[in-house]
């Protein structure tokens, strides 16, 4: 076991031995009992001209302290170029391996807390998704059980109105005639459940969608957008989507009746339509410039039930642009707004864009 032969302050500062107390023992003075073997193994490394660089070990203070170490030991030659010593330095890392440790540590529990949270996430998920289904089985249920008897006081209170109008006099005709109105609301607000809640059901299958025809066939066929007699302005072409055709008409025939619906008494709509190319996407644009929505108001919009306007002006059930917001979502896409108060509205939706449809050789021949 080689002896030691140089001692200087910074050996001093981590060993605790002045070298008066060390130089000329032996370098096992330094190296716990159980760490005796490393000592000959590096001697014997130096014996072969190695060098050992930054090797990781402990040895020991004059208290018994044990000390993390890194050790550099280099061989020292003679003009001759054999081997009479050995350069060694060390580099006391107990701190950097109580940090070193600190870090496992905290990195350990992170990953354990992770795993915990994960699997928190993941039984909340599953019992909210079970909920929510429930809650759509149970609104779906209870929506559609309720159009029979509905009908009947409808349809009783239509009967009496007409055979018996009459003698009920003015006043007991126009209370029947409330019943019948609002046996009409309850009707739309219960069919809006009935959509809203098949959304989350039906199956779908998303293909190329012109738009183009789809906007066409929503002004045509829905009579609230065609008796608003709006001005409806098409910035053609409309690029295609990827969409479910059915789920895109009930989105847009949503759109499209709100813009013609919620503008200031004795204005004629005016709404304008175009696409613009996102990437990958296509957005779709619902401009109108009607009463406007109020910020607080937007934050919600797309929510059930979320209503807009003074009710007694603007009838509806709150439920069109859940709808939307829900459909767009099945369809992979996202929905959005933008308004001002007393200056019209923009609504967006973004679904995966679709390429053209390429005309047949007949078609295009003629």
């Amino acid at each position: 076991m080689g002896r030691i032969i140089a001692w200087n302050k910074g050996a001093e500062s981590i060993f605790g031995y002045s070298a008066e107390e060390v130089v000329g023992r032996p370098i096992s003075l330094l190296v716990p009992p159980a760490r005796l073997s490393e000592e000959s193994d590096i001697l014997e490394r130096l014996r072969k001209g190695d060098r050992v660089d930054r090797f990781e070990t402990v040895r020991m203070a004059k208290d018994g302290r044990m000390i993390d170490v890194s050790l550099t030991i280099s061989p020292i030659k003679d003009a001759e170029g054999t081997i009479v010593g050995a350069s060694k330095i060390a580099r006391d890392i107990t701190q950097q391996k109580k940090s070193d440790q600190m870090v496992r540590q905290a990195q350990e529990e992170l990953r354990l807390y992770a795993e915990e949270l994960e699997k928190k996430v993941l039984e909340r998920t599953a019992r909210l998704q079970e909920s929510l289904a429930e809650l759509e089985a149970f609104s779906y249920t209870i929506s559609h059980d309720l159009r029979a008897p509905l009908r009947a006081i409808q349809g009783l209170a239509q009967v009496v109105l007409e055979d018996y109008g009459e003698k009920l006099g003015p006043h007991g005709g126009d209370l029947l005639s409330r019943i019948v109105e609002s046996g009409n609301r309850l009707h739309k607000l219960i069919e809006a459940v009935l959509s809203y809640s098949r959304l989350g059901r039906d199956q779908i299958e998303l293909k190329p969608v012109l738009l183009e025809k789809i906007v066409a066939q929503v002004i045509e066929e829905y009579p609230n957008i065609k008796e608003a007699k709006a001005g409806i302005k098409i910035d053609s072409p409309l690029l295609p989507v990827r969409a479910h055709e059915p789920l895109l008409v009930q989105c847009l025939s949503n759109l499209l009746g709100n813009a013609v619906k919620f503008v200031a008494p004795g204005t004629a709509p005016d709404v304008r339509l175009w696409t613009e190319r996102k990437s990958a996407e296509v957005r779709l644009w619902v401009e109108d410039h009607g009463i406007g929505i109020a910020p607080d108001e937007q934050r919600k919009l797309f929510t059930l039930f979320s209503r807009v306007g003074d009710p007694r002006q603007y009838e509806g059930s709150g439920v069109g642009l859940a709808i939307v917001q829900r459909g767009v979502s099945r369809m992979g896409g996202t929905v959005g707004v933008e308004s001002e108060m007393g200056k019209g509205s923009r609504f967006w939706i973004q679904l995966a864009a679709a390429e053209e449809p390429t005309p047949s050789r007949a078609s295009a021949t003629g």
